[in-house]
């Protein structure tokens, strides 16, 4: 990210005037004199500081987009996605049905079937997960695997056995496989049961309320500050960070007592229609809160969806636009996937990939593909980039409930001038694609597994980071302080 600074500022000393001294008339004798109070003249006022250019800034954030897309070749990602003919015959028909079908423990699960299970487990990651290559094949998830089992076999059952000891063994191995994986899976899509290896080593926005600076310069750390907007609507700056839990944060800065507090996610309801449309002072506003239709309102939802898909041609013309996609939790991104291509008449064009892992359980899941692709990864989609060249800016709303399909949106306003994103950092649940529920067969444990691998612009993973804002607002506010920069800038024609 780039910290554009602010303009010097000024300083003004005021000049004191002096009084000239009286010439004293001769007198035979002392003379009363009246005394006569002098005023100080008041010190002029230090004028404001100018505020940053709003331009200078969207100039900066446009030049650091286009330096990522100097990069001529596409991300090789060749080494995470190796041919496995070996494995298409793991499982046979009745296997995979059960593994595909939802279903609980049985009334007498033994230790002997958890630690069956366990084999199974680590049997679909090495035939079925997506990324499983990209961190470390069997040489980091076998040794793991062999650790669980040594873990659960210690553990001693009572002679006389109940539902509670099914239980408590289904419970443990949840989270010995959990407290196993967490460290390596740096996935955010990828869960156990209903424990989330995320959980472990997300990072979350933190800042520091009412303290606004109008620049980083003589900053003892300036990875502390970043820009915002101020309670105004000009751009400025303040204490804002990513952290774990808050507790590796500094209490003092640049002889500022800090105290941070967590950003919060946008309240978004479940009623809400999956894409809709309005405007605020004449300026398009968009907003996009799910990319699937909800079990509620499902046709409804589908309605709005191909809408949101159908619609991007007639907004090319904005001068400005508002697109909020906070909490946005994701779904199938071909609908901004249209409306972008229409928005940019084509010029903008993703850089990345989006490979599919076409394994046993993936095709039998997914008949798109014929069968000349089980045991191969599957490139569905992969580009260096083409950035839309186009004027007037574009505000983007993001926070920490922005994931997967809606992080997609995100990267797809990357990919065109004049866009700037508002709010939080994103969720961080990008690394992998295409995610099924699979239920190992003796406890019905859930595992949620990517069977696809995603790269970003950068080629690095940023699950449990997320895709940082260029001005770090709190989220919940980003909507407000987006039309009062507007308005401060004198943006709207």
């Amino acid at each position: 990210m780039r910290k554009s600074g602010l303009l010097s500022l000024l300083l003004v000393s005021a000049l004191l005037a002096g009084c000239a001294p009286v010439t004293e008339t001769p007198s035979p004798g002392p003379v009363p004199t009246e005394s006569v109070s002098i005023p100080t003249p008041e010190p002029s006022p230090t004028p404001a500081p100018d505020p940053v250019d709003f331009r200078e800034f969207l100039d900066g954030v446009n030049a650091a987009r286009k330096a990522v897309m100097t990069q001529e070749e596409p991300i090789d990602i060749s080494a995470y996605t190796p041919d496995f003919h070996e494995q298409n015959h793991t499982f046979t028909e009745e296997e995979m049905e059960r593994l595909t079908t939802a279903h609980g423990a049985g009334w007498h699960l033994t230790l002997e079937d958890v630690l069956d299970d366990v084999d199974t487990f680590f049997l679909l990651l090495q035939t079925t997960y997506g990324a499983y290559y990209y961190f470390g094949g069997d040489e980091v998830f076998l040794p793991i695997r062999d650790a669980v089992k040594e873990e659960l076999a210690a553990i001693r059952l009572p002679s006389t056995r109940n539902w509670d000891d099914t239980q408590y063994l289904c419970k443990t191995l949840e989270e010995t496989l959990y407290q196993h994986l967490s460290p390596v899976l740096v996935d955010g899509h990828f869960m156990i049961g209903s424990s989330a290896p995320r959980d472990a080593f997300a990072q979350y926005m933190y800042y520091v309320p009412g303290l606004y600076l109008d620049s980083v310069e003589g900053a003892e750390n300036p990875d502390y500050i970043k820009p915002t907007i101020g309670p105004d609507g000009r751009i400025c700056y303040w204490y804002a960070a990513l952290s774990h839990d808050g507790s590796d944060l500094p209490d003092t800065l640049d002889g500022h007592s800090l105290k941070w507090q967590q950003a919060l996610w946008a309240s978004t309801s479940g009623d809400a229609p999956a894409f809709s449309e309005s405007e605020w002072e004449g300026v398009p506003v968009l907003t996009s809160r799910r990319m699937s239709a909800g079990w509620e309102n499902a046709d409804a939802d589908e309605q709005a969806l191909q809408r949101l898909a159908g619609c991007g041609g007639e907004y090319a013309g904005s001068p400005l636009l508002i697109f909020d996609v906070r909490g946005n939790p994701g779904g199938m991104d071909q609908y901004i996937d249209s409306w972008f291509r229409a928005w940019t008449d084509g010029k903008g064009l993703m850089r990345g990939a989006v490979i599919f892992r076409c394994s046993q359980l993936f095709c039998r899941l997914h008949t798109f593909l014929s069968s000349e692709y089980i045991g191969t990864y599957y490139t569905l989609f992969s580009s260096t980039g083409m950035r839309a060249e186009r004027s007037g800016p574009v505000f983007v709303l993001q926070d920490k409930g922005t994931a997967s399909a809606g992080e997609a949106t995100v990267l797809r306003f990357h990919m065109a001038a004049d866009a700037l994103t508002v709010g939080g950092p994103t969720s961080g649940c990008y690394l992998t694609a295409n995610n099924i529920n699979l239920y190992l067969p003796h406890s019905g444990l859930t595992c949620s597994v990517g069977t696809g691998i995603n790269s970003n612009e950068t080629g690095q993973n940023q699950d449990g980071v997320g895709f940082l804002p260029d001005l770090w607002v709190e989220p919940t506010q980003a909507m407000e302080l987006t039309q009062k920069l507007i308005e401060f800038y004198g943006l709207n024609p």
